[in-house]
């Protein structure tokens, strides 16, 4: 069962000893941990939610791996991924930055719902609504998998943007996330892969130049991914990008404890 009430998904939220809010499903806990990123200046522009999944055992479970993984029902991933955002958005609501962007990953077969309901009465949005939080502080951030359905996936993108929400390319250069996708769904922000980068210091720059190049040209933001060291930084600021995200600026940490000390 695919959860959609209010109701399933308070029956699986808890609140924590730090008053952090938690998930439990099936065979899995779930936290939130946010990552900021940051404009011109070191100025934070917003957060990007990340999940953190530990199995009966108390082990970790890297979340590209639970999502790719062929042991794991779709039905178990979408639950997974869209119990993660809620626990994501009441986490963001409770902190002091409530009034920056808030990046939420989604999966490409979970985002094919969207185009199957009413936007503006889901869930999703009503819980906004209530916590004060307008649709355009949330940026939709398109993971690098491929879709189940490509057309329905393009649509519901579009349904999301057309209904107030930014919409995010991730990883761009990296798998799924691809020139053809950028263009079918016509992003507001594309995330340059850490890939890219690398190569760029390596001494191949094409890809990045062309990603940037690109994404100029569709008057979208440009965000790179994978700042690690000072040099990083220094590069990627050459180039007159609009935000920059990596752990030499600050690593994930549960958003009430550590990332007011990152920044």
């Amino acid at each position: 069962m695919i959860l959609t009430t209010k109701s399933q998904f308070q029956s699986l939220i808890f609140t924590g000893t730090n008053g952090e809010y938690i998930a439990h499903y099936s065979h899995w806990s779930l936290r939130s941990v946010f990552q900021p990123i940051f404009g011109h200046n070191n100025i934070l522009v917003g957060l990007e939610a990340l999940v953190r999944i530990e199995d009966v055992h108390g082990e970790s479970i890297r979340p590209d791996l639970f999502f790719s993984s062929t042991d794991i029902s779709i039905k178990d991933k979408v639950n997974i991924d869209k119990l993660s955002r809620v626990i994501h958005i009441r986490n963001f609501a409770i902190s002091e930055y409530k009034n920056l962007k808030l990046f939420l990953n989604i999966l490409p077969s979970v985002s094919e719902y969207f185009a199957l309901s009413d936007i503006n009465t889901c869930l999703l949005s009503n819980r906004l609504k209530e916590l004060q939080i307008d649709r355009s502080q949330i940026v939709m951030e398109i993971v690098e998998l491929n879709a189940n359905n490509e057309y329905l996936f393009v649509e519901a993108i579009k349904r999301l943007s057309q209904a107030g929400y930014c919409i995010a390319i991730d990883d761009f250069g990296a798998c799924a996330s691809t020139i053809e996708r950028v263009k079918s769904i016509q992003p507001d922000i594309i995330k340059l892969d850490r890939g890219l980068l690398l190569e760029h210091f390596s001494g191949e720059s094409n890809r990045l130049l062309e990603g940037i190049k690109m994404a100029r040209a569709l008057g979208a933001q440009i965000i790179v991914e994978g700042i690690e060291t000072k040099e990083h930084l220094q590069a990627m600021e050459t180039l007159d990008l609009d935000m920059f995200q990596g752990f030499y600026l600050a690593t994930p940490q549960p958003i009430l404890s550590c990332i007011s000390n990152a920044v």
